[in-house]
Formats: structure tokens, C-alpha cells, sequence
């Protein structure tokens, strides 16, 4: 069976950061939280990928992006994302829950998720940190 090509524009495709997942932490460093671990599943029509990413110990103020194991040229139509974050003094360990959707203005934007301090407005695609109000993890899509 001859071998073919796939080409200039399809191996560009695969370079372009299709379901990239930028992780972020969005406190201060007096907030005591840490980012240890993710878990990222990324759903297209078709089929969903999982992987997981661990020891990020990501502080605050920094980020990380994460790409799909296995590049693939088409963007996911939603995420969902389990954060291990490390919380106060005692360095209490939970995980939290966040999902996001393709934004239907920007179809090729990323998609962000982190924790950030709760300043006492909730919006669509955030939820407060069970047992740490003060805390709100968050996902959406980012151009």
C-alpha cells in the first residue's frame, strides 16, 4: 500500500495548540493555595480524551498550559476538569470540579481553569471551594 502525505497544512494543525488547557492560580501568596494536580477530559462529538497531569505545585500567580497526549486538529466542544489543590496553614488537600464550553463567539479560543479568590460575585462557570468560601474555582473559554 503506497504511503501518503498528509501534508504542510495538516502537520500545522497539529501544531496549533488544539485542546490546550491553560491551569492557573489566580490567588496571592497570602492565600496559602497551591495547585497539585489535573485531570482533563476533553469532549468532541465523536469521542473524549482524559489524561492527567501531576506535581504541578503551580503558586500563586503561575500557570501552566496542557496539551492533549496525542495532537489532534479539531478543538473540543467542552472540558471537564478536577483540580487537587493544597489550601491554608494546615495544608488541607481537596479537589474541585470545574467544566467549560467552546465559546460560540471564538470556536478556537483556549480553554482556562484555575482558582482565584472569591470577591463575593459568583459568575456562570464558577463555584465556591467546599469548606474554603473564600476560594472560587473557575472554567471558561479565553481568547
Amino acid at each position: 500500500m503506497p504511503i501518503t502525505l498528509l501534508g504542510a497544512d495538516a502537520l500545522r494543525g497539529l501544531l496549533a495548540g488544539r485542546g490546550n488547557v491553560r491551569v492557573v492560580n489566580r490567588t496571592s501568596g497570602d492565600d496559602e493555595v497551591d495547585i497539585l494536580a489535573a485531570a482533563v477530559v476533553r469532549h468532541r462529538p465523536t469521542s473524549a480524551v482524559a489524561d492527567a497531569t501531576y506535581h504541578l505545585d503551580l503558586q500563586a500567580d503561575e500557570s501552566i498550559e496542557l496539551e492533549e497526549p496525542q495532537p489532534v486538529a479539531d478543538k473540543p466542544e467542552r472540558i471537564e476538569v478536577l483540580l487537587r489543590l493544597r489550601v491554608g496553614p494546615l495544608e488541607v488537600s481537596i479537589d474541585a470540579y470545574v467544566t467549560a464550553a467552546k465559546a460560540q463567539d471564538d470556536p478556537d479560543a483556549m480553554y482556562e481553569v484555575g482558582v482565584r479568590r472569591h470577591d463575593g460575585e459568583i459568575v456562570d462557570g464558577e463555584n465556591t471551594l467546599a469548606g474554603f468560601a473564600e476560594f472560587a474555582v473557575y472554567g471558561r473559554p479565553v481568547g
